[in-house]
This record gives structure tokens, sequence and C-alpha cells, in this order.
């Protein structure tokens, strides 16, 4: 039975049989898998741990037949402080429901691995996990191949024009990016945006780490941006992302 070691991130557990175990992997070496952990629910078993959701691991897994089987594992990162946090976990699990929704088996992405990890780690800091999840929806979608158009109206066909007025300024999730009054009637799910709302997507699009954590980020520009990206996502995922309707009950709240 072929043995390999991969960095892993757990996306996803449900239980299996009496005592055991199915994972759902986003590996930075072959994308995403499905592994089984045996004996992962037994209260001594060294697979309890590491097979909790968003835990950072270097495994070793045997292939197998239907599952790949997980032998071995070294814990990397366990996130303690987001697991402490009800926002964070609310806001890292939305993370990790949208990679597993949004990705297919065995397509390597090393930038979504890093990006993921990263987010994760910095979600672990004093930082606004809200903002963090922004940077990284921007980013995975961009990774995916769906950058939302944010420095022109997507219906302008050639070359860069000049912003269209702040009192004009609108997204529409299923046209892919900024939409404006001047070239043509406005789609039906075009949202009001404001230029700093632009300026702030833009940045976070391209950011690195330390330039996010240095970002403030105003409430009223957190909320637009949340709801450019829900319906954004909402329009390009196959599946509904369970998680979202929490972490908006959360921000209503908020």
């Amino acid at each position: 039975m072929p043995v390999y070691t991969a960095n892993v991130i757990v996306l996803r557990r449900i239980n299996f049989g009496e005592t055991d175990r199915i994972v759902t992997l986003l590996t930075r070496e072959h994308g995403k898998i499905s592994a089984i952990a045996k004996g992962a629910r037994k209260p001594v078993s060294r697979l309890a741990g590491p097979t909790e959701i968003m835990t950072y691991s270097r495994m070793q897994l045997a292939t197998g037949r239907n599952l790949d089987i997980i032998t071995q594992v070294e814990v990397k990162e366990s996130f303690p402080r987001i697991r402490s946090d009800l926002r964070k976990i609310a806001h890292a699990t939305y993370l990790m429901e949208l990679v597993d929704r949004m990705t297919e088996e065995h397509e390597r992405n090393v930038d979504l691995f890093d990006t993921l990890l990263s987010s994760l780690y910095l979600m672990e800091r004093p930082n606004d996990p809200e903002k963090i999840t922004h940077m990284f929806e921007l980013q995975f979608m961009r990774l995916l191949g769906y950058e939302p158009v944010l420095d022109k109206c997507v219906r302008r066909e050639r070359g860069v024009v000049p912003m269209p007025p702040a009192d004009e300024l609108y997204f529409s999730p299923s046209l892919g990016g900024l939409v404006c009054r001047e070239c043509g009637p406005l789609p039906d799910d075009a949202i009001r945006i404001e230029p700093e709302t632009v300026k702030i997507m833009r940045r976070l699009l391209v950011a690195e780490a330390p330039e996010v954590e240095r970002m403030e980020i105003p409430p009223e520009v957190m909320d637009q941006i949340s709801r450019a990206m829900r319906w954004f996502i909402r329009f390009h995922s196959e599946r509904e992302i369970k998680s979202a309707e929490f972490l908006q009950a959360i921000r209503t709240e908020r």
C-alpha cells in the first residue's frame, strides 16, 4: 500500500462507524482529498485532535481503494485563540466550508493552500476576523478565476477608463464587478457601493498579511464589502454555503 506525506488543513469531518472519522483535507501537495482516521473517536486516540476542523498538520497517509488512510500526524498549529472566540470560530468555519464547497478533489493549488493558512494565522492574532475573511474571499475568488472587476465598469470593452462618478458606482454579482448607469440600465442585482469601499476591496485583493494587519476598515465599508461578496460568492457557488447564514447573523448582531 503506497504511503505519502502532505501538509494539510482539515476542512470538514464526519463520524463513520463506531469509532472512525472521515475527514476532508486541503493539502498543499495534492489539492483536496478525503481520508479516514481509524479509531479517531476513541478517548485515547492520537488522531482525535489532528482531525478537528481547521487544524494544520503534517500527515502520513496510505493510499486506499476508496479512501486514503491516515497513519501518522504531526500537528503544526491547532489555532487555540480562534477556538476560544465565537466570532473567530464562525469566520474560520465559513472559510473551511467555502473552500470545501467551491473546490474539486485532487486539483492542486499551492497559492490557495498558502492563502488559507495565512488567513488562519492572521485570525489567530488579535485581528478583526471579518477583515481577514474579506481578504480571503477576494483572493480566493481570484485564485478560482472569478476576480471581480474593480477598476472600471465591466461593460466597458476597451482599455482602462476613468471610474464612474461617486454617485454612480454599483457592484453587480452576476456581471462580475462594477457597473454604471452611463453604460446602460443597471442589472437587477446591482448593489450601491462607495468609492472608499472599492478602494479597500482593491487593496484586499492583492494585500500581503502585514499590510492587512495594518489596515483599518470603517464599519460601514465592512458592511458594504460583506453584502457585495456574499452575493458575488452565492452567484458563483453551485452549492449553498450554509455557514454564511450564521456568519450573517453575527454580522447583523455586531
